[in-house]
């Protein structure tokens, strides 16, 4: 550590202790299960290196907090979407070299002075106006397009874009990568089209660079692949977290938890309505507590009338609509239930009704977007 980092941490020690308060909400990620998740996919797919990717704060579980959990792992490299990441992530001096997948834009590249970063290239025409604009090294991952139609070089402009890196001694090409349209399908023809033309290109961009370093294709739902495709890299995002990919279940423990506690304590009459657009009337005389949690805080408001939350051992139903800062729960059925209760608001057991896949199976969408709507401003806890 060096001298500003130990003065940086030595006042922020001081400012949290000046201005400690106790939290109604908190996020708990697990180390460990980060972790077993992490090392399964290393003992799994022993061929490959594994890249953990942290975008989108780490898919709610925090960057820099994973980010430290798995420095000790010693990854290739981590996988971020953008330049603020990275940035937050040596600010925390995070040693571990960093991709940045998305989009960069040309100035921030030129301007640039953090050490052991690669660049996406995704398009011939990015590529084009690097090699007008850069007088220095640069390390760069060129994305080859074999299907997903988002980003990426053409196959048909392969030659051209060898063409470029080799007329630019500042471009090195330190890997190549493509991303896999519908991997988590039951159907595999597309997913192998796209592995056919990626083998075709890996082998191309091997033969013209022999230095390359890193060759990735399959992500989390590829996984299945891998022994189909040239590559000497796994990118692994939603297994890193725990969340199963398609009808195959792995051995993956889910990471995160929120948790919170009742607010206040209420009896309802028979008749009498909850919440905004009166979505909800009670049929008979019922007991309604409040959570100080709702959309802003990650609880989907496709749950209102519909999800549940966990308190004392019991699943208690959320009744009426999701607020933007306030949620109603039904606990009618514990009589003993008081004020400040803890309140399992999303639980790491999959079986449970308040589990983020199930969540998202109530709410028609795929886990990883309830776990990116956690908010970054919730005070995560790391959990041994």
């Amino acid at each position: 550590m060096n001298l500003f980092q130990f003065i940086r941490n030595f006042f922020r020690q001081i400012r949290s202790s000046r201005f400690a308060y106790d939290n109604l909400i908190e996020v708990l990620v697990y180390k460990q299960a980060i972790i077993d998740n992490f090392l399964f996919f290393k003992s799994r797919f022993s061929k490959l290196e594994i890249a953990p990717v942290l975008k989108s704060n780490a898919y709610g579980h925090g960057l820099v907090q994973v980010a430290k959990i798995l420095e000790s792992q010693k990854p290739p490299f981590y996988c971020v979407d953008s330049f603020f990441e990275a940035l937050i992530l040596r600010n925390e001096n995070i040693k571990t070299p960093i991709l940045i997948i998305g989009y960069t834009p040309l100035s921030n590249i030129a301007a640039s002075r953090l050490k052991d970063l690669s660049f996406s290239v995704l398009s011939l025409n990015e590529l084009k106006r690097l090699n007008k604009m850069i007088t220095k090294p640069l390390c760069i991952h060129i994305k080859i397009d074999t299907g997903m139609h988002r980003h990426g070089v053409n196959l048909e402009d392969i030659e051209e874009a060898i063409a470029l890196i080799r007329s630019n001694s500042n471009l090195r090409l330190e890997g190549a990568y493509t991303h896999l349209a519908d991997a988590d399908s039951e159907s595999p023809e597309f997913t192998e089209r796209q592995i056919k033309d990626w083998n075709k290109t890996a082998q191309r961009l091997m033969d013209e660079f022999p230095s390359l370093v890193h060759l990735h294709c399959a992500a989390t739902a590829g996984a299945i692949y891998s022994d189909k495709i040239i590559a000497t890299t796994m990118r692994v995002g939603r297994g890193l977290y725990g969340i199963q990919v398609g009808s195959k279940k792995l051995d993956l423990k889910p990471a995160l938890e929120m948790r919170t506690k009742i607010t206040s304590l209420r009896k309802i009459k028979s008749g009498d309505s909850i919440g905004y657009n009166t979505t909800f009337t009670a049929e008979q005389g019922m007991t309604i507590a409040t959570i100080p949690v709702g959309y802003t805080e990650g609880l989907d408001r496709r749950l209102s009338n519909k999800g549940f939350v966990t308190i004392r051992g019991r699943q208690c139903p959320i009744v009426g609509r999701v607020s933007m800062n306030i949620s109603s729960i039904d606990v009618s059925a514990l009589p003993e239930v008081e004020l400040d209760d803890e309140v399992l608001v999303i639980s790491r057991d999959s079986k449970m009704s308040n589990s983020v896949e199930y969540m998202a199976w109530l709410c028609e969408t795929i886990a990883y977007e309830i776990l990116v709507h956690v908010p970054a401003h919730l005070r995560r806890v790391i959990i041994a």
